[in-house]
């Protein structure tokens, strides 16, 4: 199979031609696309129908089957979630039918976030496909956290060298309580795992920042109003538009992503439009 890899302007991004996920993938281009992930750290392969099976295959190229956020959270299928929708994929959907959700995170902004930090051991990478969009909006930006890490003020970088986050449980990526966890007023007390703010990449040994999400984050052992402050400068110098790339969607778009080395948010749209994407996540490694 003959592909082509044309990376995008920003740092990170290429999109995949000649790749259709909804075939088998010979060893050969499992090989390329993973080489290709690694090198770019999003991948985007437009316009084509994939069934929800055929996804669950296709994201097999890039390592064993993952659970999606509630499997990981041990909440189980959600009861939103249509039963011809196998457990391991996440439908994202504002769309309801007879007064009833059919996915989670609705329509407004998803903040800036890692998936599934708030597990013991995140997915390495997501494969999300578009179903149906609105008219507007809900494009998905990704973040590049190697080129954060790397231009960390040295100053900066040592403050947090040898640091954990403790990755709270209670919120989603959209800001919404989980209903299975209670409010905390302190946050040192909030449910979830402690991982290094400074991630090494096993594979390749590459380092980037690890930051999860912003809202319940916690630098485990320094005083709140320090954690805090010292949070606002990571991000302050991580959310920075060179190191950003969005990415409008077009229907039966694939975009798969490394999520140890990345961040994405969601831009919100119409309440009144319908967007349904499927994702399937690859299972990862605990952040070391």
């Amino acid at each position: 199979m003959t592909i082509d890899i044309i990376p995008t302007s920003a740092k990170l991004g290429a999109e995949i031609r000649g790749v259709d996920p909804a075939t088998d993938i010979d060893p050969n281009t499992q090989k390329r696309l993973r080489a290709a992930l690694a090198d770019h750290s999003v991948l985007l392969i437009r316009g084509q129908s994939l069934a929800v099976d055929d996804q669950i295959r296709f994201a097999q190229c890039f390592g064993d089957l993952g659970a999606i956020a509630d499997t990981l959270l041990g909440l189980g299928k959600r009861d939103y979630q249509p039963d011809e929708i196998p457990e391991c994929v996440s439908v994202i959907s504002n769309i309801k039918i007879d007064g009833k959700n059919i996915g989670g995170l609705g329509d407004g902004e998803c903040f800036w976030h890692t998936d599934s930090g708030f597990a013991e051991t995140p997915p390495s990478a997501s494969v999300l496909h578009s179903v149906e969009l609105p008219a507007n909006g809900g494009n998905t930006a990704f973040l590049d956290m190697i080129d954060a890490l790397d231009t960390l003020p040295a100053d900066l970088r040592s403050r947090i060298e040898g640091h954990s986050i403790r990755h709270s449980q209670v919120y989603d990526s959209a800001g919404t309580k989980r209903p299975a966890y209670d409010e905390v007023s302190d946050i040192t007390q909030a449910p979830g795992p402690e991982h290094p703010i400074i991630r090494t990449i096993p594979e390749s040994g590459q380092q980037c920042l690890y930051l999860g999400r912003r809202l319940g984050a916690y630098i485990v052992g320094l005083p709140v109003e320090e954690s805090e402050a010292l949070l606002d400068a990571l991000w302050e110098h991580t959310v920075q538009d060179h190191r950003i790339w969005s990415h409008k969607w077009g229907l039966g778009d694939t975009v798969i992503w490394d999520n140890r080395v990345t961040m994405h948010h969601r831009d919100p749209f119409d309440p009144a439009d319908r967007r349904r994407l499927h994702k399937v996540q690859v299972a990862g490694e605990r952040p070391r």
